[in-house]
């Protein structure tokens, strides 16, 4: 059975909704999955002769996936990236689908420190931790 039907949770609407499809959902882990055709906004002056997919989405992707790991309800909930420690490893050209792994560490509250890695056809491209605040929050709250 699909698990994509779970993208729906999510509070991101394209064109800004980076997560394609869901592989697997345990609890505390994800992995789904982006994929790039090219043809994307944000790829025509990225670079317009060799486009390159902005390190900036592929971990707003995969912050996009582990809310879905932070937050395992069934109810479309609020999220919000507080903080981020990513180290790039390969550029990512089009087409690409890149996998998105999520794992999480900790949850302090509505508070979530994840573990993340985003690969394309195997290959490590980004690795890092990602906090997010999940859930009914006031922006004085972040």
């Amino acid at each position: 059975m699909s698990l994509d039907h779970l993208i729906e949770r999510l509070p991101h609407q394209r064109p800004f909704l980076f997560v394609s499809r869901i592989l697997t959902l345990e609890p505390e882990h994800v992995v789904a999955s982006w994929d790039v055709r090219g043809d994307e906004w944000f790829l025509e002056g990225h670079f317009p002769d060799k486009p390159l997919v902005p390190g900036v989405l592929i971990t707003e992707a995969l912050a996009q996936a582990a809310g879905l790991a932070a937050d395992p309800g069934e109810e479309r909930t609020g999220g919000m990236l507080v903080s981020s420690d990513m180290r790039f490893r390969t550029p990512v050209t089009p087409p690409a689908s890149i996998e998105l792994d999520a794992r999480l560490i900790r949850s302090i509250g509505q508070l979530h420190l994840l573990e993340v890695a985003a690969s394309v056809e195997g290959a490590r491209c980004a690795e890092g931790t990602l906090g997010l605040l999940v859930g009914e929050h006031d922006e004085a709250d972040a």
